[in-house]
C-alpha cells in the first residue's frame, strides 16, 4: 500500500465511525495541499509518497507519509502539517465532543497538550474524569 492509499484508508476508516472528524481532516489536508500548490506549484497529484526524513521532520516538504502520520497520531489541529490551534478548530472540536461523547479518550489525548488543555477548559468538571 502506498502512503497516499494509506492516507485515504485512514480517512475512510475514520469516516465509518465519525464523518464529521473525517471531513475535518479532509479540509485540513486540502488546505495544506493548496498551500503547497500556491507556494511550490506542487499539484495534489504530484505529492511524493515520501521525502527526506530530516526535511519531513523539519516540516519543510510535503509528502503523503507526513499527512498519513498526522492522521495516525490523531493530530486534531494538524500541527504536524504546520497548522496551529484556531478558534474555529476549537468550536468544531467542542461540537464534536458534545455530539460524539466517546471521541476523545485518555489514549488519544495524552500526547497533545493543547488538546488536553482545551478539554480541561471546555468539558464539564464531572466529565473531565472520563478524559484524564
Amino acid at each position: 500500500m502506498t502512503w497516499k492509499e494509506y492516507t485515504i484508508f485512514l480517512l475512510e476508516s475514520i469516516g465509518i465511525y465519525n464523518s464529521d472528524l473525517m471531513l475535518h481532516y479532509y479540509r485540513k489536508i486540502k488546505k495544506f495541499a493548496y498551500w503547497y500548490k500556491k507556494r511550490d506549484n506542487i499539484d495534489i497529484c504530484d505529492i511524493p509518497e515520501e521525502a527526506d526524513s530530516k526535511l519531513e521532520n523539519q516540516k519543510k516538504v510535503i509528502s503523503w507519509r507526513r499527512i498519513a502520520r498526522s492522521i495516525e497520531k490523531n493530530d486534531f489541529y494538524m500541527k504536524r502539517l504546520c497548522f496551529s490551534q484556531t478558534k474555529t478548530d476549537n468550536e468544531e472540536l467542542k461540537a464534536l465532543i458534545h455530539k460524539w461523547d466517546n471521541l476523545l479518550t485518555k489514549d488519544t489525548v495524552s500526547d497533545d497538550k493543547d488538546l488536553m488543555n482545551f478539554i480541561k477548559e471546555e468539558v464539564n468538571e464531572d466529565d473531565i474524569e472520563t478524559y484524564k
